[in-house]
Order: structure tokens, then C-alpha cells, then sequence
């Protein structure tokens, strides 16, 4: 398992999502989604969060640091829907669909707003897809292979099962804190519709990661010390 370049990476992300920001506004005229760019805020908030977990699990190990990467790692398994779940904002052109029609076909307009939300979502998947390689490799180096992919399939899954909770049930990520009658909700959600749901999504999410994983590891350069250590590199 190669070590991801973080500098790197994250500048490469801040300029994509730039990039995208400033596409979205370059075309502010035709389009209206102006809950993309909060979207995007909230799916690199699990970014960080394994940006800075992965940093903590390179220094001195002490009760301390073992406390605040547990309180990390629960807050960035809470947030980690926030990446995928901008796929789902692909629901909004069949929503507005009969203001896209003009003489009986499909306007630009629609095309815009098709490729401007695709932007954003592909900006979340590669969040969530850094965001989950760089918690695998902690648990890789913690564990072994063969641990952090089991926690990497299961925390697909239940981010499926976040997603549900988000577009269905209208939930944020902090609502899971402080939104009252939380458990009636997650209750409602106890049926095979739901359970089918999340077995999918989680499929969906799974799937995106492995090709990410694998065009990681199976293309560009050789082995070389993080950025935050000087140890080699185990594959």
C-alpha cells in the first residue's frame, strides 16, 4: 500500500475544488444550486479530519494522542457521508425537469447544471476517497491488511446508511448530536427498502474506492518516506 504524497494531494484538491467553485460562479447565470459549494464544505470536513488523523498517528505514541485519534476517527466515520452523498444531488435535474424543456427538447440550461454538478461530485469522491486511504493506511500500519479493509467495507456501508439518513430522512451529519427524537428516525429506517438502500450505495461507495486504491497503487513512481515520517514504506 503506496503512502499518498499528502502536500501534494492537498494542493492538488484546494485547486480543484477552486477550480469548480469558479466554473460553478462562471456560470452562476444559468444555474442556481448554490447548496453545491455548502455541499462541498461539508465533504471536506472528513478530509481534514484523516488529513490530521494521519499526522497525530505519525508522532510519539501516548494515552493522550490514542484519546484524540479515537474522537477523530468517530467524528470523521459521522462526516464521511458528506463526500459520496453529493452524487445525490444529481436528483435536482429530475426534480426541475420540465423547466429544462423548451420546444420539446432538452435547453443548454440543463447541460450546464449536468456538468456543473458532476464537478462537485467528483470532487467529493476524491475527498472521501483520499479522506478513506489515508484512515486505511493507520489502520493497515495498526493492524494488517487485512483489518483495514474490513473496516474500510464497513464504513462504506454505513456511510450508505448516512446517505439514506441525509436524502431521505433529511438529517445532517450533527443531528446524530444534538437533533431530538433521533432514535424514532433511525427506528423508521428498519426496513428492507432501506436495508437494500444502504447494501447498494455501500456497494457504490466501495466500488469508487477500490478503483481509487488501485490506480494508486498500480501506477505512478516508486516507494518512497511520507511526509510526515521517515519510515519506509511497507506494501
Amino acid at each position: 500500500m503506496k503512502t499518498l504524497n499528502h502536500w501534494y494531494l492537498h494542493l492538488f484538491l484546494i485547486l480543484l475544488s477552486l477550480s469548480t467553485i469558479g466554473v460553478y460562479f462562471l456560470f452562476k447565470n444559468q444555474t442556481y444550486f448554490e447548496f453545491l459549494i455548502w455541499n462541498l464544505f461539508l465533504a471536506w470536513i472528513p478530509y481534514i479530519l484523516s488529513a490530521a488523523a494521519y499526522f497525530i498517528h505519525t508522532r510519539k505514541p501516548t494515552i493522550l494522542k490514542k484519546f484524540i485519534l479515537i474522537m477523530i476517527g468517530l467524528a470523521w466515520l459521522l462526516f464521511l457521508p458528506n463526500s459520496p452523498y453529493v452524487i445525490t444531488d444529481f436528483i435536482h435535474l429530475t426534480i426541475l425537469k420540465d423547466s429544462y424543456v423548451q420546444k420539446g427538447t432538452l435547453s443548454f440550461k440543463y447541460w450546464y447544471d449536468f456538468f456543473i454538478i458532476f464537478l462537485f461530485a467528483w470532487n467529493g469522491l476524491l475527498l472521501g476517497c483520499s479522506s478513506m486511504y489515508m484512515i486505511q493506511e493507520i489502520w493497515k500500519e495498526r493492524f494488517n491488511h487485512f483489518v483495514s479493509w474490513l473496516i474500510i467495507a464497513l464504513t462504506a456501508l454505513l456511510s450508505g446508511y448516512g446517505i439514506l439518513l441525509g436524502r431521505e430522512y433529511r438529517l445532517n451529519s450533527w443531528d446524530a448530536l444534538l437533533k431530538s427524537g433521533i432514535l424514532d428516525i433511525l427506528r423508521n429506517t428498519l426496513h428492507l427498502e432501506a436495508f437494500v438502500f444502504c447494501l447498494l450505495v455501500g456497494f457504490v461507495i466501495m466500488t469508487v474506492y477500490v478503483t481509487f486504491y488501485v490506480l494508486v497503487n498500480a501506477i505512478g513512481g516508486s516507494r518512497h518516506s511520507g511526509p510526515y515520517t521517515n519510515e519506509k514504506i511497507r506494501i
